[in-house]
Formats: C-alpha cells, sequence, structure tokens
C-alpha cells in the first residue's frame, strides 16, 4: 500500500512587487511552460552529503559505505555452519545468535552425558561378567560381549559351543571332516569360555550391556542434531540477511516540485513511502 506525504509552501507575492496572477499566466501558463518537478536522488557517501529525503527505503538511516559493510548472506551462513548462531551475531541479531548458542551447548553437553554414561556401563557390564560369568579379562571383542548376552554358558547341553556343533552338522552333513572344521573355527573355548553364575546374573548383564548400548545410541542421535542445527542455523542466518538488506517495495520515491495555486505559488515535497 503506497501512501504520498506531500509538505506544500505557499509562497504569496505582495502585490505591489510582482501580480501572481500575472507571474503564474507569464511563467506557468498551461501549454506554454510545464509544471517544473525535481525528482531528488540518493546521495552517495562519496559526495560528502546526503540530499534531504534521499536515502533509500529499508536503509534504517545507513549510507550506502554503512550498508556494504553488512555481512552478506554468504559469509553468515558459512559462520553459522561453524557455530550456531554466530552468522546471526554478525548480522547484528544477538539475541538470536544467544538462542542458537544455548541450543549448541545444550546439544553437546547432552554428547557428552550420554558418552560417559554409555562409556561407564561398558566397564560395569565387562567387570561383571568377570564376577558372575567366570570371564577371564576385560580385554575382548564386542561380538563375545554380545553373545555372552545370548548364552548362558560356552559349554554344556544349551550351551553356545553346542549349538555351533548343531549349525555345523545342518550345514555339512555327511562331511564329518567339514563339520569339525567348521566347529573349531567358530567355537569359543580356553580364554573366551564362561558359565554365568545363575539367571538372575545373565539376565542383569543383558540389561546392562542394554543401558550401555542405548547411551551410545543417544550421543550418536545428539551429535547428528548438532548437524542439523548448524544447517537450520545457516539458513536462518541467510534469510535474515535478506530480510535486513532488502528494502520494503514502494519506498524511495521523492520529489520536489513548483506549482500554481488561487493565492500564489507553491513549493510541495512529495515523499512516497
Amino acid at each position: 500500500m503506497r501512501k504520498t506525504v506531500t509538505v506544500a509552501l505557499v509562497v504569496a507575492l505582495a502585490g505591489s512587487c510582482f501580480s501572481s496572477s500575472a507571474f503564474s499566466e507569464s511563467v506557468f501558463d498551461e501549454g506554454r511552460l510545464p509544471t517544473p518537478r525535481f525528482p531528488l536522488e540518493a546521495a552517495s557517501a562519496a559526495d560528502g552529503f546526503a540530499a534531504i529525503g534521499a536515502v533509500p527505503g529499508g536503509g534504517a538511516g545507513l549510507g550506502e559505505e554503512e550498508q556494504a559493510e553488512k555481512i552478506s548472506a554468504k559469509s553468515a551462513a558459512g559462520w553459522s555452519l561453524l557455530v550456531p548462531g554466530l552468522g546471526q551475531q554478525r548480522a547484528g541479531h544477538p539475541l538470536r545468535a544467544k538462542i542458537y548458542y544455548a541450543v549448541e551447548a545444550a546439544v553437546w553437553i547432552s554428547v557428552a552425558t550420554f558418552v560417559w554414561m554409555g562409556y561407564d556401563r561398558e566397564n560395569t557390564y565387562k567387570d561383571y561378567a568377570v564376577v558372575y560369568g567366570d570371564v577371564q579379562g576385560t580385554d575382548h571383542t564386542d561380538d563375545f560381549y554380545r553373545t555372552i548376552g545370548e548364552y548362558s554358558s560356552s559349554d554344556g547341553p544349551d550351551g553356545y559351543n553346542e549349538a555351533v556343533r548343531r549349525e555345523a552338522r545342518d550345514l555339512y552333513y555327511p562331511d564329518v571332516a567339514a563339520i569339525e572344521s567348521y566347529y573349531q573355527s567358530n567355537a569359543m573355548t580356553g580364554d573366551e569360555s564362561w558359565d554365568w553364575s545363575g539367571e538372575s546374573e545373565y539376565r542383569r548383564y543383558g540389561d546392562i550391556r542394554d543401558g550401555s548400548r542405548f547411551a551410545y545410541r543417544i550421543a550418536l542421535y545428539a551429535a547428528l542434531g548438532a548437524v542439523a542445527l548448524r544447517i537450520v542455523s545457516a539458513a536462518d542466518a541467510v534469510r535474515t540477511v535478506h530480510v535486513d538488506q532488502s528494502p520494503p517495495a514502494g519506498e524511495g520515491a521523492t520529489s520536489i516540485g513548483i506549482e500554481r495555486r488561487p493565492q500564489g505559488v507553491a513549493l510541495w515535497l512529495n515523499r512516497s513511502f
């Protein structure tokens, strides 16, 4: 919506010096000379002065030199990809930046917290296996700790090795040599043997290990959230810079003029916004 504000200065000419009708008819008579209109151009900072009312709309009173120093959209996006909120800070929006800083801090606190929880529970279930599962040491592979959580013992009727032997027979029967080779390659014996002292200890171990894996998984999700936050912050920084640097439509038109009035001559200044 465009509105026009006109400031008119009516100059009443003294009859003793000039006749208003004679002046207007001789100088501004229709069909002879058009009514003068003097559009004002926006003055740059290099001119050393600014024309009255000629500052482009949306500049918020800033000259062209000051506007040129404002951060670009590409630069704001780059800073926000590095640290969420930094692009908004450099673009002149400290409150917006503080919100991103707070979210960023919360994300990394979450990552550190859940990594520590996962590591602590990992050490706990390894020590627990030594005490209640008759496991030798705590330096086994993750596959080993996964397996001892699925079988109550390495040997015996329901143990892991018996399951391996049945699988070997299903795959290679009646080739006895192939069955034995498969068993020797996959069976857990010696330092890899275990035997849980009871059903409750066996189940408790599974709960502790599940808790460790869950904590690590949440830490991973939080780290992915930090990546997503950078993308959101960069997009928001670009939008913020564009909004700041784009003048509203219809602003910035200024002109002055002189026209004849019944009581004399009017000098007017017209600004549309």
